[in-house]
């Protein structure tokens, strides 16, 4: 997939954790790790504590898998991938 898509979902995820920016502000969704980026996950880490890591890899992993979902509706050829993709990428 690549380290932009991997970012874009780090940073989507920082965004929808923050709870509607009490904790930190949403950063911009440019797939690039920046010092906005890194504040927020410096900020998520310290507020929410030692459970954080795992609740973030987790919704990195559940946007990830909708992701390999969303290319095999859009192209019927991918569905042959998907259980591979699914089992051996999401964590």
């Amino acid at each position: 997939m690549g380290p932009g898509p991997a970012i874009g979902f780090l940073q989507r995820a920082l965004n929808a954790l923050n709870r509607n920016g009490a904790d930190y502000p949403d950063i911009a969704i440019d797939r690039t790790i920046g010092p906005d980026t890194l504040r927020a996950l410096e900020a998520f880490l310290a507020k929410r504590g030692p459970p954080a890591e795992c609740v973030l890899t987790k919704a990195i992993d559940a946007l990830q898998g909708a992701h390999y979902i969303r290319l095999a509706e859009a192209r019927p050829t991918q569905e042959a991938f998907l259980y591979g993709w699914i089992t051996s990428r999401i964590g």
